[in-house]
C-alpha cells in the first residue's frame, strides 16, 4: 500500500490525525491524482458494503462502465478499477462479512466501555486542592483525558504507584488509544492492588477496539473465570462471538 492509499484508507475510516486531515483536503483539492486515487478507494468501499446480490452487481457494473470512460480515469487507475470489480465479485461476501466483524466489535467496545470511575481521589465540592495528584483525578473526571494521561505518567514515574497505569490506560481507551492502553494494562495485571481485578476486564475491551476477537474472547473468559467483576457483561459480551 502507497503511502497516498493508506492516507485514503484512514481518511475514509476516521483515523487520520488533525495534521494528516489538513494534508488530504489540501491534495483532493490540488492534486488529480490523489482525487482519482480517493474515489476510487471511497467507491470501491461502498460496493463492498452492498448487502443486496442485485444491487452489489449493479454498482460493479457501474464501476466498470466508469473505469472505461476515457475522461474517467488515467490508465493506471482503470487497471485498478477492472481488478477491483473482478475481486469484488469473486469474494464480495467474504469482504462484507469481515467488514461486518470490524464495525461490530468497534460498537460492542462503545455499548460496553466506560472509564472507571475515580475511586483514589475523590473530588468534594469546594476542595481547594491543587497538588498533582488532585489535579490529575479533578482532569480525568472533567473528561481532560490528554491532561489526565500527562499527569497520570508524570505520578506513575515518581511514585511507581501501579492505579496510575490502571487510570491512563482508561483514558487513553476513552480517546480510541487502545493499543497505547494494552500493554498498560497488561503491566497493571502484574500488581495486586485494590484495581487488578478490574484490569482484565478493560483489557478485554482495548482488544475489542483493535479488532483482536481472539485475544478478546480469551480475555473474556478469564474475567468469567475469576468472577470478580463484570462477569454477567463478560457472558453476555462473549455471545455476540458465537
Amino acid at each position: 500500500m502507497t503511502k497516498q492509499e493508506d492516507l485514503i484508507e484512514k481518511y475514509i475510516l476516521n483515523k487520520l490525525s488533525s495534521e494528516e486531515v489538513l494534508l488530504v483536503e489540501d491534495l483532493l483539492k490540488n492534486d488529480a491524482e490523489f482525487i482519482a486515487e480517493y474515489n476510487f478507494q471511497s467507491n470501491l468501499k461502498t460496493a463492498i458494503k452492498k448487502e443486496d446480490d442485485d444491487n452489489f452487481r449493479n454498482l460493479i457494473s457501474e464501476l466498470e462502465s466508469k473505469a472505461r470512460s476515457k475522461d474517467s480515469l488515467p490508465r493506471r487507475s482503470y487497471v485498478k478499477w477492472m481488478a477491483a470489480a473482478s475481486i469484488i465479485l469473486l469474494l464480495g461476501l467474504s469482504y462484507f462479512l469481515t467488514l461486518n466483524q470490524k464495525t461490530s466489535t468497534d460498537d460492542l467496545f462503545v455499548s460496553y466501555f466506560e472509564p472507571y470511575r475515580n475511586v483514589v481521589q475523590p473530588m468534594q465540592r469546594g476542595n481547594e486542592q491543587q497538588d498533582e495528584k488532585s489535579l490529575a483525578f479533578l482532569a480525568y473526571e472533567k473528561g481532560e483525558y490528554d491532561k489526565a494521561i500527562t499527569l497520570f505518567s508524570n505520578l506513575y514515574s515518581d511514585t511507581k504507584e501501579p492505579y496510575y497505569l490502571f487510570y491512563k490506560a482508561n483514558a487513553l481507551l476513552k480517546l480510541e488509544k487502545a493499543k497505547e492502553a494494552v500493554p498498560l494494562l497488561l503491566e497493571h495485571l502484574k500488581t495486586t492492588d485494590t484495581l487488578t481485578e478490574k484490569t482484565k476486564w478493560y483489557l478485554a475491551l482495548a482488544y475489542l477496539r483493535l479488532n483482536d476477537v481472539p485475544n478478546a474472547k480469551l480475555t473474556l473468559e478469564k474475567v468469567i473465570s475469576d468472577g470478580n467483576y463484570k462477569t454477567m457483561e463478560a457472558q453476555k459480551l462473549l455471545k455476540e462471538f458465537k
